[in-house]
């Protein structure tokens, strides 16, 4: 494409911006359409929302959540076996991710075989399990767990 050319399709890209900017700002089509806040607002409420102030809402969910938190750990508390568990975990040549999983959930090491195996895949820990023999205990959390196994 030469010079004149690049320069004719410019000028004719501006000039189409120009007057489709000028028809739509020139008509009066975007005049009116935006809602005030009390339109907005008994909109929203006709359709089923609930509208409120920005801060009365975090301060009713900071209060929801807390109450929910001290809920489940009170939940989670009275669930538990205090009983600590201690496992020799031995890892052989090709055994599995989803093996170690099973072993650890088979002796009460963990609770969710499937969800120690995601945490191990997602995390890229799968790859880096070492070769021998391990003391694990029910105590431990899913990284920890992961960082035995890979040292």
């Amino acid at each position: 494409m030469n010079k004149a050319r690049l320069q004719g399709l410019s000028a004719g890209i501006i000039l189409t911006t120009t007057i489709f900017t000028g028809f739509y700002y020139g008509t009066g089509i975007i005049d009116g359409t935006t809602p005030t806040t009390e339109e907005a607002k008994e909109l929203l409420e006709n359709e089923g929302f609930v509208v409120s102030l920005p801060i009365e809402e975090a301060k009713r969910t900071v209060h929801q959540s807390k109450d929910a938190d001290k809920e489940i750990k009170e939940k989670e508390a009275s669930k538990k076996d205090y009983s600590i568990v201690s496992y020799t975990m031995e890892v052989k040549a090709n055994m599995t991710t989803s093996e170690i999983a099973n072993r650890l959930s088979k002796e009460k090491v963990i609770d969710d075989a499937a969800g120690f195996e995601a945490y191990m895949n997602e995390h890229d820990f799968a790859k880096k399990i070492q070769i021998g023999e391990f003391v694990v205990t029910n105590n431990m959390t899913y990284r920890q767990l992961a960082h035995t196994l890979t040292h």
